[in-house]
Parts: C-alpha cells; structure tokens; sequence
C-alpha cells in the first residue's frame, strides 16, 4: 500500500484515531475529511503528498505531525479543523491557499527554513493565533489576505496586531518591507528559532581596546584582520582559548565554522629596546576568567595589573607555564621580566 486513496475514509464519524502504514507516501485528496470524530493521527517519514482538503473538517483533530518529507501543504488541507492548537512546518516548502482557514484554536505555527511560498488566506480566521515563528532568513512569499481575520470573527487584522513573529537575527529589516509580513506591529529577532541556531555572538577581545561582541551567521567562517600598529605588536592570537597565533597569513585569521558562541582574543606586545632576547618566544592568552603564560624560558618576576595599575596577582622566579585567574570583562596589563602585555577578557 503506497496510497491512501481519494476519499478513502470520508466522513467516517466513527474512526478517532489511525497510524499510516509506513509504507504509505501519498494521502490522497479529501481522503479524511469530515471524519469530525478524528483526534489523532500518526503520518510516518514515508508520506510525501498530503492532498487537497484531506483532513478539512476534522473538527475534533486536536495535533498532527507533519513530517520533514511533507513538502507541500495543498489547497484546505486542515480547512476548518477547529481543534488544532499548533503545528510545525519545518519541513514544508509551499503552503497553498486555505491551507489552515478557519483553524479558530491555532495558537502556534512554525515555518520551515526552506518554505518559499504561503498562498492566500492559508491562515484566514485563525484569529487565536499569537506565536508564529518562520526560520527562513528571507521572506516567505505571501498572497492575500494570508493571515487576515475577517469583520465577523474580531476586528481585522487582529493577528496582524497581537501575534509575534519571531524571526532569524538580521531580517526584521526584511519582513517589515515584505507584502503581508509588513502588517505585523511584533516583528523579534532570535538568535534561535524552534532550535535551529542561525546567529551566535563572536566577542573579539583585544588587549589595548577591551571588546565587542556582534552576531554572526552560525556555521560559516570568517576572515578578521589581526594587526600590530604603533607601539603594539602582536604577542598572539587564540580561538575560544586555543592559541592560533600560528594561523594568521598575511596578517589576517580565518575561524573555523562558528556553531557556539564564540571568543577571538588578541594579546598585544609593548615593544621596548632593552626586552631580553630570551622571552621572545612568551605568549600571553586570556580566556574565561585565565591569563595563560607560556614559553617562559628565563627565569622571570610575574605581576598583573588592571589598566588603572592596581596589582592583581605577583609569581616571583616564574619559568615555563603559569596561569592566573582574574576576573572576566577586564583590560590587564601583564609584565613578564622586562616584557609587557596586554590582554583583555
């Protein structure tokens, strides 16, 4: 069995539950619908192709799973099943016109990053709906009237006013410009949508300038230009606490693919004439709440200091490694024999 036919269990008062074979990839046309006593279904990964008005009024339908391999939501689909509460479309690239009218407890929609199309009055009198979340960075394409309630429901336009559409980080710009999208007044931004992480904060941490921390788009990498200039040079240079100092070309360091929040810190050298040719080779790293000192290979005198020169920590006839803990969101000043520092966590 690969299909469930047209019409198959229309009207069927009586059936109020039902698993699909998984071997099923097409539930066909009207092949649900009145059956007003159905309360849940279980559509497996096999099914493809949801027909038109397949479940329309199923009244008593209260959730239903679509499946990633659902990729179009037909024409009244759920048209007037008046007891479903939310439903995710994460897979879903099209959803046709009516697709959803007249579901009256809708509360929640998710769209799919991938959905490029949303057809007219596929959300018509869902006029209890007030979390809808679309992943797709770029404005799904809306037609009429997508999510309008009409004069005889509540005011119009009620969704439009009271709902909040969460968004990907950086295209609020773009819904707000887009046909349908722009009549919403709570457009939000989020990092993560329904799970997926779209932006994560990379903080660049550099020693003579403290901070900043921006959003990124997650999974990409990014070229940043880690320069010396005036009495600055470049100690080094780690990556979420791992030295990459030997990473940079030409002046510049590329990241690996951003997943997580992130930290790029840059520790800067003062240069003098008399620093001793044998601590050339000392790195100096901040990360968390940790100033990790390495290649130490002369006996040295340690101290730490905040930017304003109060002495945070002394290591007399230091050799090799150190680490010292300090507090995070602070410049500090480290002298390591007759070299200088600094480094910002």
């Amino acid at each position: 069995m690969t299909s469930i036919s047209y019409g198959l269990f229309l009207s069927c008062i009586n059936l109020t539950s039902i698993d699909i074979p998984s071997s099923v990839m097409t539930i066909g046309e009207s092949a649900f619908q009145n059956c007003e006593n159905l309360v849940s279904i279980d559509i497996p990964s096999s099914v493809m192709t949801i027909g038109e008005s397949a479940f329309q009024d199923c009244e008593n339908l209260v959730s239903i799973d679509i499946p990633n391999s659902v990729k179009n939501i037909e024409f009244a689909t759920f048209r007037a099943c008046s007891s479903l509460t939310s439903i995710d479309l994460n897979g879903v690239i099209t959803i046709e016109g009516e697709a959803f009218s007249g579901c009256s407890s809708l509360t929640k929609v998710a769209i799919g990053k991938n959905a490029t199309t949303i057809g007219g009055k596929a959300f018509f009198n869902c006029y209890r709906l007030h979390t809808i979340t679309c992943m797709n960075p770029n404005p799904p394409t809306c037609y009429i009237n997508t999510f309008y309630c009409s004069d005889n429901v509540r005011e119009p336009y009620d969704v439009y006013t009271y709902a909040n559409l969460h968004v990907p980080m950086g295209s609020q710009e773009l819904y707000s410009a887009a046909h349908d999208w722009r009549y919403f007044n709570k457009i939000k931004e989020d990092m993560q949508v329904n799970g997926n992480v779209y932006y994560v904060n990379l903080t660049v941490q550099q020693g003579t300038t403290g901070f900043t921390r921006q959003p990124m788009k997650s999974d990409e990498r990014y070229t940043i230009y880690i320069g010396s200039y005036g009495d600055y040079k470049v100690n080094s240079v780690s990556f979420n606490g791992e030295d990459v100092t030997d990473d940079i070309v030409d002046g510049y360091y590329t990241t690996p693919l951003i997943k997580n929040e992130s930290v790029l810190s840059i520790t800067y050298e003062v240069t003098s004439s008399n620093n001793s040719i044998m601590l050339e080779k000392v790195r100096v790293i901040g990360f968390d709440n940790e100033i990790s000192i390495s290649n130490i290979d002369e006996v040295s005198d340690i101290s730490v200091f905040t930017a304003d020169g109060k002495l945070v920590d002394s290591r007399p006839s230091s050799y090799g490694s150190v680490k010292i803990n300090v507090m995070p969101n602070n410049l500090y000043v480290v002298k390591v024999g007759n070299k200088t520092y600094k480094v910002a966590l």
